[in-house]
């Protein structure tokens, strides 16, 4: 495979973890990722000059890796913030008194002491 079709390939590849991004289809990365990796060791192995002649392709997906790179970090934010509000849910102890009414922690006693 040539370098530009080996660039065009890559092209190819981050446009559809984009979109497996963007659709939150997590289960579509790990394939995309490694295919991904196996041509970017091929890559690497371009000289700068032969790159140079391909500088669209190679701009187009620099700039798609960045989109990429910024929606997966946007995902990790919802993610942890997901996270950060059923921990904050587990930790939100609910009593209930003989009525059956819920009661904050104000007043009880700890199990073990008298």
């Amino acid at each position: 495979m040539s370098a530009k079709e080996s660039l065009q390939v890559f092209v190819d590849i981050l446009r559809r973890e984009q979109d497996a991004l963007a659709r939150g289809d997590i289960d579509a990365l790990p394939p995309l990722i490694a295919e991904k990796t196996a041509l970017a060791e091929r890559l690497n192995q371009i000289s700068a000059t032969e790159a140079a002649q391909y500088r669209d392709l190679v701009s187009e997906a620099s700039a798609l890796n960045e989109a990429n790179g910024k929606l997966i970090a946007l995902r990790l934010q919802h993610n942890q913030q997901a996270l950060n509000v059923l921990l904050a849910a587990a930790n939100t102890v609910a009593t209930y008194g003989p009525d059956g009414q819920q009661q904050s922690g104000v007043g009880s006693r700890i199990l073990g002491k008298a």
